[in-house]
């Protein structure tokens, strides 16, 4: 074979590669670029027929950008199928439509498994490029993950697609969705296991009643109301950053969802809290119509709990004392401590008192005090409010095991204000515990949540 990398000429002129077995020949296929894949045939008359019997990979940011929609097209006309992965991101329909303009039905006929299609082309103000029937009507049989970017869904969805049992993974990201076509999605996807929204136009409102569903997300989005009408297998509800565009409040409702385990980042100023048919307020004194922590308004059932909060809004804090007693039995707290955002709730101004007098007033708080053994305080700059509620916690956390503090920028005499601040706090087995507070940068932060998502096994927080 010459004296390439594929060169015999240290075993005596033996193709050990080509003695591999047709499913490990494959296998090393689908881990090649298209069009080294391709290549394969004129090694030797082994490997003629294996491109063209393997299932196909095809990655369109693999191939050269000029000519790369003819090459995209040439493949996906050659190769009989069945197709793995398709990923069509870098090169616009449009030029596929004029290379081979019966692209999508080939998807749809080759047994597509995995697709992901991005209108990359689309430029503000969006032109969306509406997917093409074809895609739906005839692939969604085989597809178990799609990933749909900066497009529109078709007309009549539900007279398009006849449904889509084997879909695992659904991911829109600023896909133009209607609160039906969401809706008949979920329903016709029997055994979706993740769902995820990023930067989506629309729907307003989501609607999640799923067997099936265990993981969704909800990033940069414009969702004005997230509700959770039926979910028994739901374990993680994740949003990932604040409503695109500074919108307004959102409501998060939660019905049924008996499994759910991790939730986060709730926001105060943002998130309008509803467990069942109670919305969670603020208790302020003398007033009966706000909501008093009982069994309608828990969800005992999630462990990781995620939250933001401007500590310099004495609302806000109370609302995240609120939020505390909705999840009496959280083990791991994350709190990331945020500045005042003008483009977002108006009410939620900094104001110039501290609340030492807050912390000391209000009454304990369960899961602090009987549940949580892990906590990390994000972006955690030092100041007065941020300290009252050290304080709190050096006198309620007690089953408190380990403390971990986020700076947000570089500022070593942090870790000498905090470990300061944990020798005063008058607590032994909280300075027992914390002594060992690490003080690190957000660069630890810096892997995507999305990533971890539908990994049950690691917390999407760290």
């Amino acid at each position: 074979m010459g004296d390439g990398p594929f060169s015999t000429a240290g075993y005596g002129g033996e193709d050990r590669i080509s003695a591999l077995h047709e499913d490990l020949l494959g296998a090393i296929l689908t881990r090649l670029p298209v069009r080294d894949a391709a290549r394969t045939a004129i090694l030797a008359s082994r490997w003629r027929h294996l491109w063209r019997s393997t299932p196909l990979v095809l990655h369109d940011r693999d191939l050269p950008e000029a000519g790369r929609a003819a090459i995209a097209a040439r493949v996906l006309a050659d190769h009989p199928g069945p197709f793995r992965n398709i990923c069509l991101a870098h090169c616009s329909f449009a030029s596929l439509d004029l290379e081979l303009v019966e692209w999508p039905r080939l998807i749809a006929a080759k047994g597509t498994q995995i697709l992901a299609l991005c209108n990359k082309r689309a430029k503000a103000p969006f032109v969306f490029w509406r997917l093409p029937t074809d895609i739906l009507s005839g692939g969604g049989g085989s597809l178990q993950k799609l990933n749909l970017a900066f497009l529109m869904l078709p007309d009549d969805l539900p007279g398009v697609a006849d449904g889509f049992p084997n879909l695992r993974e659904l991911c829109l990201i600023r896909t133009a969705t209607s609160d039906e076509d969401l809706e008949y999605l979920l329903a016709a996807s029997p055994v979706l296991e993740t769902l995820v929204f990023v930067c989506d136009l629309t729907p307003k409102c989501v609607h999640v009643c799923s067997k099936s569903l265990r993981c969704a997300l909800v990033g940069l989005s414009r969702v004005e109301e997230f509700t959770v009408v039926d979910a028994p297998l739901l374990v993680r509800i994740i949003f990932f950053q604040p409503p695109y565009g500074g919108c307004g409040r959102v409501t998060v409702k939660i019905a049924s969802a008996p499994n759910l385990r991790v939730l986060g980042y709730l926001e105060p100023r943002i998130h309008r809290l509803q467990i069942g048919d109670n919305f969670i307020k603020v208790r302020l004194p003398f007033n009966l119509l706000d909501t008093v922590a009982s069994r309608s308004t828990m969800a005992p059932g999630v462990r990781i709990l995620a939250l933001k909060v401007n500590f310099g809004v004495l609302w806000e804090v109370k609302m995240l004392v609120s939020f505390l007693r909705c999840f009496p039995n959280v083990d791991t707290l994350h709190i990331q401590s945020v500045l005042h955002d003008p483009a977002l709730a108006a009410d939620s101004k900094p104001n110039l008192e501290h609340h030492a007098r807050f912390w000391q007033d209000v009454s304990p708080v369960k899961c602090l005090r009987s549940h949580v053994k892990r906590m990390v305080i994000q972006k955690f700059r030092g100041d007065q409010h941020e300290s009252e509620f050290l304080k709190f916690l050096a006198m309620n956390a007690h089953e408190l095991r380990s403390l971990l503090v986020v700076r947000p920028e570089e500022n070593f005499a942090l870790v000498d204000m905090v470990n300061e601040m944990i020798d005063k706090s008058g607590s032994p087995w909280f300075r027992a515990w914390t002594s060992k507070v690490l003080v690190v940068s957000p660069e630890v932060w810096d892997a995507s949540i999305s990533m971890k998502l539908s990994d049950l096994t690691v917390d999407p927080f760290y």
